[in-house]
């Protein structure tokens, strides 16, 4: 059987066209959930695609809608909902209008500055996360930081039109949430993701679990009868919308809560790691799928934000390099002996333990051949850890590293 290749949100997209989801409301759903209200006085966006599908955005405005655009509303700082403006700002100049008033949070303008900072790093860990292929930019970092920016809340009224920006950590720091209440309408941006909320990414800076729960809960309290996620399907019905929201709450806060119990009853990081699931019932339920993020993922972002990086081992406070380490096993093992128990481990379907066995052995010094041996069953194991994988961020970190191996085992697949 061909094995998978890495996989996108990307590849996923399909003639995006905009599509009402209420009364003058509209929604771009591109890779992401770019918003849009007609107003007496014009156009509000609410987020901007990423660049890849800019140009179709802005020919579906000019071919569906009258009006200038009047004002930008960002949910908050990530490539996909917050990027691409130049080209929005281009299309005012050529139609002679003035340029869209730009919305955000306050920290929005401090993470654009790191973003163009840490350019070349952002491009690489994207490559691996989304799996971008080689040639193809990964990251292009912000030209534009917000023109209006504020902390907890801003209200405006455009064309008649109250629009209200309500500020909530959650995947970002920066994150907020629009709400439209006239209409009854929540655009939710990415604390609502149709899966279960990516915090603790393997990539990426600290995440918010229990301030994401509590941002969930307070749109919740408006009882929106549409709720726009920053990606998935648009969800309608009071009833239906609040299921959804308790369901992301619920879990948030139980690994949460868990985590913190376990850290004040005396417990250390690699244990609470391996001692912390979802309870049966949130495993199944499909509005947190894990697709993306992961609940694993969440027990170590709760851990970030709470604990330093020592791991209760005073053996690890000034630790050796783990390739030191594995040379100084193999020594006492032998390579061949560890080369052996890798592949036994591999047929038992211990893929994670019989990879600490890999790379044991690629540390001892092997010979060309063996080395190459040991590359193409550790592309192998982690070709089987991406095909049992749900979260996409896992998955594709998985095949990434498959691809890299097979690549040193000189194997062409």
């Amino acid at each position: 059987m061909a094995e998978k290749k890495q996989t996108s949100p990307i590849d996923v997209i399909e003639n995006p066209d905009f599509r009402q989801v209420g009364d003058n409301i509209w929604v771009f759903p591109g890779l992401s959930n770019s918003g849009l209200v007609v107003t007496n006085e014009g156009l509000v966006l609410i987020d901007v695609p990423i660049a890849r599908l800019i140009k179709p955005y802005l020919e579906n405005i000019r071919k569906k809608f009258d009006g200038p655009v009047r004002t930008v509303l960002l949910t908050h700082g990530h490539a996909d909902h917050s990027f691409s403006l130049e080209p929005l700002f281009e299309m005012a100049r050529k139609d002679g209008q003035p340029r869209p008033t730009v919305v955000g949070h306050r920290d929005m303008v401090r993470r654009f500055g790191k973003y163009r900072m840490l350019a070349a790093y952002q491009d690489h860990i994207n490559r691996i996360q989304f799996a971008v292929p080689e040639g193809v930019p990964a990251f292009v970092p912000p030209r534009h930081n917000p023109d209006v920016t504020f902390d907890q809340s801003l209200s405006l009224v455009v064309g008649g039109v109250d629009f209200h920006a309500c500020h909530a950590m959650g995947e970002t720091d920066d994150a907020s949430w629009i709400w439209i209440p006239e209409k009854k309408i929540a655009f939710s941006g990415d604390l609502v993701i149709s899966g279960l909320p990516n915090v603790g990414n393997p990539f990426k800076v600290q995440r918010f679990t229990l301030e994401w729960a509590e941002g969930v809960e307070a749109i919740l309290a408006r009882e929106p009868e549409v709720l726009v996620p920053g990606h998935g399907p648009v969800i309608k019905g009071r009833e239906n919308i609040r299921n959804n929201l308790l369901m992301i709450s619920r879990a948030l806060r139980y690994l949460h809560d868990e985590v913190v119990r376990r850290l004040n009853d005396g417990m250390w990081y690699e244990d609470i790691l391996h001692d912390v699931e979802l309870p049966d019932d949130l495993k199944k339920a499909e509005a947190i799928a894990p697709n993306y993020g992961h609940p694993a993922f969440i027990v170590h972002g709760v851990l970030r934000q709470y604990t330093g990086w020592y791991d209760g081992n005073p053996a690890n406070l000034f630790p050796p390099k783990k390739a030191e380490v594995a040379m100084e096993i193999a020594s006492v093992a032998g390579k061949e002996a560890i080369m052996a128990r890798a592949g036994q481990l591999q047929s038992e379907g211990r893929e994670s333990m019989a990879l600490q066995f890999v790379d044991i052995a690629l540390a001892a010094g092997l010979g060309p051949e063996e080395a190459r041996r040991m590359h193409r069953l550790k592309g192998e194991l982690l070709n089987a850890l991406g095909e049992k994988e749900s979260s996409l961020i896992a998955r594709n970190i998985f095949f990434n590293g498959r691809d890299k191996e097979y690549q040193l085992a000189g194997d062409d697949r």
